[in-house]
This record gives structure tokens, C-alpha cells and sequence, in this order.
């Protein structure tokens, strides 16, 4: 029995939790959420199907041993001179279309993952013309688009109701193509493709991991709604007046960032910040110029 247990923890990475935190753990997942566990399933039966894991596979190594950059959309991205990643492959995400409609610059890869910056945008996202999107299975609901990619989603961390203890229930897939693991932001989804699709280097832009919480904010839980500008991204528009987003928590994102340096560093991989300013100090830092020359 003990040696049954000792393997669960393991498999479950509770080896440094408590045997009471771990019941606790086991109650709030199975038990406490049982409706919302079923809810979770019905949908993947429903919206992911045997041809969305196949299309995916098809990217699985695509990509072995070269570089890439990943995209946020912190106001740094103002200082970045795009032309000079015109022959390196790149990731945009949400409303990075209104990027492109300053700059003429369009992501290789595309993805959104946030239910409200979705609904709140569908249009311009179903009209963004990128080769490659890649969308969470339940956001057919709203799509019809044969072209995009759909990936199973285990949202529970970036849900509250799963977040007990927060450090033992992130993990990182290595197998995009069956399952992708929320962490708070749409970054660690596209640090699970790019493992998936075998980069070796990621160059990080634009993640100014930087937050600051405008007073006339309407929140509704953690649904906040914007009534002004927006000073935290390098669009004003970006969550402008009558958008919606979820609470930002960079804590939790900050764990999210911990968990892809150690996956990737223990692969022989790296992940590089090359954001101008910012206060994302997780990662290496170089020089954005230096690289980009």
C-alpha cells in the first residue's frame, strides 16, 4: 500500500505535499468538482476527435533543432523592429492582428486561448488570414473553420475552483496532440507547441510581465471589464473600453514560467528573454539587437 501511494504522489507530483493537503487535493478535483470534471469531458467527447489529434500531429518535430520567437503583447513591442524577424518562425496571439494592421507583420503560428478575449474579437480572429491557428476544442462552438487547429485543454489551473494547492496540479505536455495544459496565460500554451514541434531555442518579445490596474476597472469576480485605454499592452485598444479579460494573476503565471525553464532546461533546451525593459527575470536575458541583427 505504501508503495502504491508513494508511486501516485509521483505520478500526480505531490511528493512535497503533505498527506493532508493531498486529501484535500483529491477532494476539491474528484469529488467537490465532480459536475464540473463531467462537464469537462462531455465537451472533449463532444469537440475533440480523433482527426483534431491527427491534424496536430502533423506538426509534432516539424519544426526539430531550429528557433523561434514567441510574441506577447506588452507595450515593448513598440520598441521592436519587426522586419528583422522576417526569416525566423514566430508566435502571435489575441489581438495581435491589430499589429498587423500597423505593421503589415503576420505571425507564422496563431493562437488564443481566453474564452472572452475570443468572444469579445471573433470577428477580426476569424478573418486574421495566418496560416497556422490553433484554438482550445470547445472554441468550435463559435467557429466553423475547417482550416484551424483545435487542442484538448485541461483548463483546471486556470480555473479557481482547481487551484488547491496551485503548485502540484501544472504540468507541461510533451504531446500537444493529446492533451495542453492551461498556466494562466496564453504563453504556456505556445511554450507546449514549441516543445511539441521541436525548437530548440525561444526567443521571448514583448513579455513585460507588468501589470497596472487601471481604477475604473468594473470587476465581476475574475471578470474584469476595461472603461478607458489600455495602458498594458502596445495597443490602446487592446482591452479598450467594453472588453473583457480574466484577473491576470501573475503569480500563478509566474509558476507557469518556472515549470517551462525547468522542462526545457532539462531537455537541452532554452528559452531566452529578449524583451526590451520589462520585469520577466525567469528566463536568460540577451539582446534583442544582438540576436536580430
Amino acid at each position: 500500500m505504501k508503495f502504491l501511494l508513494s508511486k501516485l504522489y509521483r505520478l500526480l507530483n505531490l511528493e512535497k505535499v503533505s498527506f493532508f493537503r493531498s486529501i484535500r487535493y483529491f477532494y476539491v478535483f474528484y469529488i467537490f468538482n465532480s459536475k464540473k470534471n463531467k462537464y469537462d469531458n462531455d465537451l472533449k467527447n463532444l469537440y475533440f476527435k480523433k482527426e483534431d489529434r491527427n491534424k496536430l500531429l502533423k506538426y509534432k518535430n516539424l519544426c526539430s533543432g531550429e528557433a523561434c520567437v514567441i510574441i506577447g503583447n506588452g507595450p515593448s513591442l513598440n520598441k521592436v523592429d519587426f522586419d528583422k524577424l522576417s526569416n525566423i518562425k514566430t508566435f502571435g496571439v489575441n489581438s495581435f492582428f491589430l499589429l498587423t494592421e500597423k505593421l503589415n507583420f503576420k505571425p507564422t503560428f496563431y493562437t488564443v486561448e481566453d474564452n472572452l478575449v475570443f468572444e469579445d474579437n471573433i470577428e477580426n480572429i476569424k478573418n486574421y488570414e495566418v496560416e497556422h491557428k490553433f484554438f482550445p476544442h470547445d472554441f468550435k462552438k463559435y467557429l466553423n473553420d475547417t482550416n484551424a487547429n483545435y487542442f484538448f485543454r485541461d483548463s483546471r489551473y486556470y480555473r479557481d475552483e482547481y487551484n488547491i494547492p496551485k503548485k502540484t496540479n501544472l504540468k507541461f505536455s510533451k504531446n500537444f496532440n493529446n492533451i495542453v495544459y492551461s498556466g494562466h496565460t496564453v504563453t504556456y500554451i505556445n511554450l507546449q507547441l514549441a516543445y511539441f514541434m521541436g525548437f530548440k531555442t525561444i526567443y521571448l518579445i514583448g513579455m513585460d510581465f507588468d501589470y497596472k490596474e487601471p481604477k475604473s476597472l468594473i470587476k465581476k469576480g475574475n471578470i474584469w471589464q476595461s472603461t478607458e485605454k489600455d495602458p498594458n499592452h502596445f495597443d490602446e485598444n487592446y482591452f479598450g473600453p467594453g472588453k473583457r479579460w480574466h484577473n491576470p494573476q501573475l503569480d500563478k503565471v509566474k509558476i507557469a514560467y518556472e515549470k517551462s525553464k525547468y522542462i526545457f532546461e532539462n531537455n537541452n533546451r532554452n528559452i531566452i528573454n529578449l524583451t526590451i525593459g520589462g520585469k520577466l527575470e525567469i528566463f536568460q536575458r540577451d539582446d534583442f539587437e544582438s540576436i536580430f541583427n
